[in-house]
């Protein structure tokens, strides 16, 4: 599925993003797509894996502004973030190709 047909999907598990332009939103649904890709070494997001990429792209709009931080302080206040969480790692690696 294209990642416009997404894009709903992104902005109702985002009630922050409402006016996040729509450029924004896609270029993050891209970039998940494009790591779903890579980990999985396929040309497309298989449509399994679509509810993965809209996951990934609420990761991606939540983390704007800590790139290159893995945790951040202010005050008492503390953020870390992982890489990519086990539960989505694992249910994207599932739908590896094999390759030899």
């Amino acid at each position: 599925m294209a990642d416009q047909a997404l894009l709903p999907s992104l902005r109702a598990r985002l009630p922050d993003a409402a006016s996040a332009p729509d450029a924004l939103l896609l270029s993050y649904l891209a970039d998940a797509a494009a790591l779903i890709c890579a980990l999985t070494w396929r040309d497309a997001v298989p449509p399994e894996l679509e509810s993965a990429q809209v996951r990934l792209a609420v990761i991606f709009f939540n983390r704007m502004g800590m790139e290159g931080e893995r945790e951040h302080a202010e005050g008492d206040v503390r953020r870390a973030a992982e890489d990519l969480p086990d539960a989505l790692r694992r249910e994207i690696f599932s739908f590896r190709l094999a390759r030899t």
